[in-house]
């Protein structure tokens, strides 16, 4: 069990989910973004819920072992399904696909002319 100390306070959850929480905020750390989380946390009565976390590119974690706490922690703190990062597939309908390469040919071509105008020094 580890012991997640952050602005807000502390909060207690499974290894392997604050070593995804952790990796989590490290991707978003070099992305610049922000996203929520949801994590399963043990509560001081002994039960479980859920708390959603804010994780930006300034947030600061302080995890240690939580001492005297022990639990089934593969099944009372799973790992959440955290956002993915990053670039993300896009799939287009035929039209959007169709003038997507004539935008890219557009510029595939404005960029060979400008490169063709500097090689024969027509620009200064």
């Amino acid at each position: 069990m580890k012991r997640i100390n952050y602005a807000g306070g502390s909060i207690v959850t499974g290894n392997a989910v604050a070593a995804a929480l952790l990796d989590h905020a490290t991707q978003i750390a070099s992305n610049a973004n922000s996203s929520t989380v949801d994590i399963p946390v043990l509560e001081d009565d002994g039960s479980t819920s859920i708390h959603t976390l804010l994780v930006g590119p300034t947030t600061q974690f302080d995890v240690s072992d939580a001492e005297g706490i022990s639990a089934d922690e593969e099944q009372s703190f799973p790992v959440p399904d955290l956002p993915v990062l990053g670039m993300a597939a896009v799939t287009l309908s035929p039209a959007a696909e169709s003038r997507a390469t004539s935008d890219a040919q557009l510029f595939d071509q404005a960029v060979d002319e400008l490169e063709e105008g500097l090689a024969e020094g027509r620009f200064s």
